[in-house]
């Protein structure tokens, strides 16, 4: 109890010092939102909207939310995802001169690949730029001003600012936290805070997929103790490897530890648990539809009875 209570206060300080009071709010017309990460399985749910037809699903109430590199994917302009949300500070800490050189981005320095990692953040924003239909996207408060955000000047979209402040503390201090927006769980990964702010923007269902979550399982370390990732998504990414580095606070390239790894991934769950009591609370739905992965937090539906709920095309 006693530490709950110091947790409280500290995260009354973050609030002072990190998130903005009276953020204006956005209600979805909507009941129902689909959160599509870019995982794997998320293919198979693709595909099957396009069967079914997009447009079906959209005059039956069904909205879709798009994450991080989406929008470089054919499928983007396909589907049209109403709402958009990236969190990664790398989507938006970076200059003009970053953006047209990406090759001068300071992680760059340590980190050679992550040259072509900002060209794709690059390509990230540009298709942006083509939106031409109603978007809402949700932006950390944090980065409202930002280079790129300053510079996206596309009508279309209309940007939603949060605050993303992780809430510590009581319970009873967490919900009120969470329901006057003045921050939100720990979101390691940015699922869990479309999760979290489509439950805020008054979405009654919250479906996911493409959450498949086996970092775990794609990791191996070499002779060399470091830790190699497989990364792989549901579009083309050959499955790609890479080294997991770091920055040390000399400014010397380190490698990620295991511990390190598995810390985050705690961190991750931990956060999509409190995203589930908290819905539990307000009396919302989240359901995830991934096919397998490694989510233990929500009740699961499959795709044949969720696509049972709408009409099929005619």
């Amino acid at each position: 109890m006693l530490r709950d209570l110091f947790q409280s206060a500290l995260t009354m300080g973050k609030i002072l010092l990190k998130s903005k009071i009276n953020l204006p709010s956005y209600t979805a017309p909507e009941k129902s939102v689909v959160v599509i990460a870019n995982g794997p399985s998320a293919r198979s749910f693709i595909d099957k909207c396009t069967s079914v037809g997009i447009d079906n699903l959209k005059k039956q109430g069904l909205a879709f939310f798009a994450v991080n590199k989406f929008s470089c994917q054919p499928e983007f302009f396909s589907l049209k995802p109403k709402y958009y949300l990236m969190l990664d500070l790398y989507f938006f800490e970076f200059s003009k001169a970053v953006f047209e050189n990406p090759g001068l981005h300071p992680i760059a320095q340590y980190k050679p690949d992550f040259e072509k990692t900002q060209r794709m953040i690059n390509e990230t924003w540009q298709a942006l730029q083509k939106v031409d239909w109603p978007m809402i996207f949700f932006v950390p408060q944090l980065y409202r001003n930002c280079y790129i955000v300053n510079n996206l000047n596309n009508p279309n979209i209309q940007f939603v600012t949060y605050n993303y402040t992780v809430i510590g503390g009581t319970t009873g201090f967490r919900n009120r936290m969470y329901q006057w927006r003045l921050g939100s769980p720990q979101c390691e990964n940015v699922v869990n805070s479309c999760i979290f702010n489509a439950m805020l923007s008054g979405f009654e269902e919250v479906y996911i997929t493409g959450v498949d979550h086996d970092f775990h399982i794609n990791i191996m370390v070499d002779t060399d103790n470091t830790i190699i990732r497989t990364e792989s998504h549901f579009y083309a990414d050959e499955n790609k490897k890479h080294p997991l580095l770091k920055q040390e606070a000399d400014g010397t390239t380190g490698k990620i530890r295991l511990h390190e790894l598995f810390h985050s991934l705690v961190k991750v769950h931990t956060g999509y648990d409190e995203t589930s009591r908290y819905a539990k609370h307000i009396h919302k739905k989240v359901i995830n539809l991934t096919e397998g992965g490694y989510l233990d937090a929500f009740d699961r539906m499959s795709l044949g009875d969720f696509f049972g709920q709408f009409s099929q095309k005619n």
